[in-house]
């Protein structure tokens, strides 16, 4: 998996991750799917084959444009599928196995990342405060998402982003923002990149948590049109 912000490239060459999953998450608009889609395209420019999951109501077809318009060769070695429910989502994982294997049986490029852009929107659509049975339900099949991904990253060697929205939760007394999803997503995430707004406009504040060595670092990166820089 290749960046689009050279100090996180240089991080991980000096602190290698392993598999597992990584988590870019933040608050609405503050660039999660522009990072998705340049980590995509870097990788692809390798001549790798991708998934690009996306669940949210608009596809970002301009954005894929303008950051893929000076290779559009690569868009044909991604595959873009969209969805529209939770429970679409939770098929599709459990059937990436079949097409990893298909693609592994007829001497096809393997797929070297999987997108998910965004993990929990539909997840959260369908929570309900009144209907306990049901969201117990709704975690249990996110965890068994979230499993099978981890699987696929460990025994296939296929990196794994996943895209995230930030929530606020109430713990002694105090509002702490975490990823939506919770504690299922704090148990099986190796990696998480937090994107907040600063008090410049064009400039984001990346915040890395490396659960594999307990390492926190943040720092300063700006946002243009053409993405991350």
């Amino acid at each position: 998996m290749i960046f689009p912000i050279p100090i996180l490239n240089a991080y991980f060459k000096r602190n290698p991750f392993g598999k597992g999953i990584v988590s870019v998450w933040g608050d609405f608009g503050v660039g999660k799917t522009t990072f998705a889609l340049q980590t995509l395209y870097n990788t692809n420019k390798k001549g790798s084959e991708s998934i690009y999951i996306f669940t949210k109501p608009t596809f970002p077809y301009e954005r894929i444009n303008r950051i893929m318009q000076e290779s559009k060769e690569d868009l044909d070695h991604i595959s873009f599928v969209r969805l529209e429910n939770f429970n679409d989502l939770h098929n599709l994982v459990f059937n990436l196995e079949f097409l990893i294997l298909k693609k592994s049986n007829t001497k096809e490029n393997l797929y070297k990342l999987i997108v998910i852009d965004s993990l929990t929107d539909l997840y959260r659509l369908e929570l309900n405060r009144e209907k306990k049975d049901m969201n117990y339900n709704l975690n249990y099949r996110l965890n068994q998402i979230l499993a099978n991904l981890f699987y696929l990253s460990e025994h296939y060697d296929i990196d794994i982003l996943v895209i995230n929205e930030k929530v606020q939760i109430r713990e002694n007394d105090q509002n702490i923002e975490i990823q939506s999803g919770g504690k299922v997503m704090e148990y099986w995430v190796t990696l998480d990149i937090k994107i907040e707004r600063t008090e410049v406009l064009k400039e984001r504040e990346i915040i890395l948590t490396n659960h594999s060595n307990g390492d926190h670092i943040n720092f300063r990166s700006n946002l243009t049109e053409n993405g991350f820089q």
